[in-house]
């Protein structure tokens, strides 16, 4: 059985969820980056939740050690910050909990929904991801093979290895997973 095989329902699973929670706002509604008092990014979204608003958080796995033994947990992966998609009315609630500092608009809301997914795609695909400095340069690639199937990103050399430099542009960052050269191909920048 092929790698593509075993990965085929749940990576499609995973584009169906990114396909439902990444949709483009309506008339007078936006995606938004939500700026969060330190420390409260799962108390913002759990805000959300309560207002019935479309967001994300993107986490990521930490592990630690005490005495007994090692433990982990899940903590944001861009600290400070969380996505959502709402209007002046409900922008209005959320500030109202106490949990967000401010708002910064998207100028170009299909590339922020564009970055997103690719960020969610890999994060729900088991890849570790890493905060990354954003890359100006580098090999646009897309990945052809493996658990990340489908997504375009730019290709970064730590030494011996390769990473998938995903960006998310209105932050001015970048997420980074290791990838295999053999499960991808250049992506042509004329198109």
């Amino acid at each position: 059985m092929s790698s593509e095989q075993s990965l085929g329902p749940e990576h499609e699973r995973v584009l169906a969820e990114a396909g439902r929670l990444f949709v483009p706002g309506s008339d007078d509604r936006e995606w938004f980056v939500l700026h969060s008092r330190p420390r409260c990014e799962k108390k913002a979204a759990a805000a959300c939740s309560d207002l019935f608003l479309p967001h994300y958080l993107p986490l990521r796995r930490s592990t630690g050690r005490k005495r007994k033994g090692q433990y982990s947990f899940d903590v944001p992966l861009f600290p400070g910050y969380l996505f959502g998609c709402c209007n002046v009315q409900e922008r209005t609630q959320l500030m109202r909990r106490g949990f967000l500092v401010r708002w910064i608009e998207a100028v170009n809301q299909k590339t922020l929904l564009e970055e997103l997914k690719s960020v969610y795609m890999a994060s729900h695909q088991s890849a570790s991801l890493l905060l990354y400095p954003m890359l100006k340069r580098g090999q646009t690639v897309r990945v052809m093979r493996g658990p990340l199937t489908g997504l375009c990103g730019k290709v970064s050399r730590r030494k011996r290895s390769f990473r998938l430099v995903l960006s998310v542009s209105c932050l001015d960052t970048a997420v980074a997973c290791e990838l295999d050269m053999d499960d991808v191909e250049v992506v042509d920048a004329r198109r």
